[in-house]
């Protein structure tokens, strides 16, 4: 008789424990409360999936941070190339780009879900959409369903239910009362991969809000990240603050602020800025000035205007501006909401949790993906983390029931 394995998430977590289980002869069902299944893939696709990155293990597990070591094991257990092979079994090959990022070919994820979903199928796989898990009742799981609940007594269960970010497509973090109720314990929820609030002016941020600032260095502390950003009516977002924004966070929690600089050139040594910036300035207006001599962007340019209102300097030395260009400081407020964030921090404690992930207070019962207390930064680190922890969870029940 197949040992019964109920998986309660559709994301991709669920998914690659479902695949991979239901080869191996496990009777798996999988319930989600929403009438689709992977509803946050799909919306992370939307602008190119990014399944992985290619660099080497060493700074890939860096991107962990205080998890790094449980990751390390579990990429072990299902690795990038594992992830890459996968997906062209799905009928979606992969390649690398120029930023060392690792893209299905389509750049969608809806080929590859279509896909997966149709070998679940194939294998047997039972989905259950609808079915919203409200908790235990003597160990048997509850599910409400549109006109009922039901009781289901499985012999095994994964939790895969996601963090908090993008609550509307159902993952909002309901499960945190359910299993704190039975003493596991749970660590603060928090946003991560996410934009901060910035006081702008009612002048720039009516101009500019929307518009990218691009080819620039963040830096904070020791760390410097080229890349973009977008500018939002409330403040900044985008991937350069996105690499770094659990550093942003941790220092605003103890600070209250957080002070980021930005090199709004990076190619040029504020020497060649300096040089350049005693060209003659004739009729041309400010603006037409630096777009003409820097070519800095509309938004750049915007930047410095805010600075010089903000400093109430109308007249900057030529050795100040090339000093503001390559040093701009801008303040950071508080991040931006849960439900505007890419990911979340936080989740259920590891000291709750077995090594084979299985809750220590709930027998039989497995949790994995971003419930788990781990955080990384956009760029296939998410993902993989969420696939390959799926992977190597199953293969623990595999080994376990053998």
């Amino acid at each position: 008789m197949k040992t019964k394995v109920t998986i309660i998430g559709g994301g991709p977590t669920g998914l690659m424990a479902a695949y991979i289980l239901s080869r191996n002869n496990f009777n798996v069902t999988i319930y989600d409360r929403k009438p689709t299944l992977g509803r946050k893939f799909l919306l992370a696709g939307r602008g190119g999936l990014n399944i992985t990155h290619s660099e080497c293990k060493e700074e890939f597990l860096k991107k962990y941070g205080k998890a790094a070591n449980i990751f390390e094991k579990i990429l072990e257990n299902f690795s990038k190339k594992n992830l890459m092979d996968f997906c062209e079994m799905l009928g979606e090959k992969t390649f690398i780009g120029s930023s060392g990022r690792v893209f299905p070919k389509s750049f969608k994820a809806s080929p590859l879900l279509r896909s997966w979903l149709y070998k679940l199928k194939n294998q047997d796989v039972k989905i259950k959409n609808n079915h919203d898990w409200i908790g235990w009742d003597d160990n048997k799981l509850i599910f409400k369903t549109e006109t009922t609940n039901i009781i289901v007594d499985p012999n095994i269960t994964l939790l895969a239910l996601g963090g908090l970010s993008w609550p509307k497509l159902g993952s909002d973090g309901s499960w945190i009362e359910i299993l704190e109720k039975d003493d596991i314990k749970i660590s603060k929820i928090q946003p991560t991969n996410c934009g901060f609030f910035v006081r702008w002016s009612n002048i720039f941020k009516n101009r500019f809000a929307g518009y990218p600032l691009k080819s620039i260095e963040l830096s904070f502390k020791d760390q410097k990240i080229k890349g973009e950003l977008i500018i939002t009516k409330e403040g900044i977002e985008g991937g350069v603050i996105y690499s770094v924004s659990s550093m942003l966070r941790e220092n605003i929690n103890e600070m209250g602020y957080a002070e980021v600089i930005i090199d709004l050139k990076p190619d040029f040594s504020i020497e060649k800025i300096r040089r350049l910036l005693l060209k003659p300035k004739l009729k041309l207006s400010t603006t037409n000035y630096l777009r003409k001599i820097l070519n800095l962007s509309e938004v750049a340019i915007g930047l410095l205007m805010e600075f010089k209102n903000k400093e109430g300097k109308n007249n900057q030395k030529i050795s100040n501006l090339a000093y503001i260009i390559k040093n701009y400081k801008i303040i950071l407020d508080k991040p931006f909401s849960i439900d505007r964030c890419v990911s979340t921090a936080g989740g259920i404690s590891f000291k709750s949790v077995n090594k084979d992930f299985t809750l220590i207070n709930k027998p039989n019962t497995y949790v994995a993906g971003e419930m788990l207390d781990w955080e990384a930064p956009t760029g296939g680190y998410l993902l993989q983390a969420c696939i390959s922890n799926g992977a190597c969870v199953a293969n623990n029940i595999i080994n376990k029931n053998r």
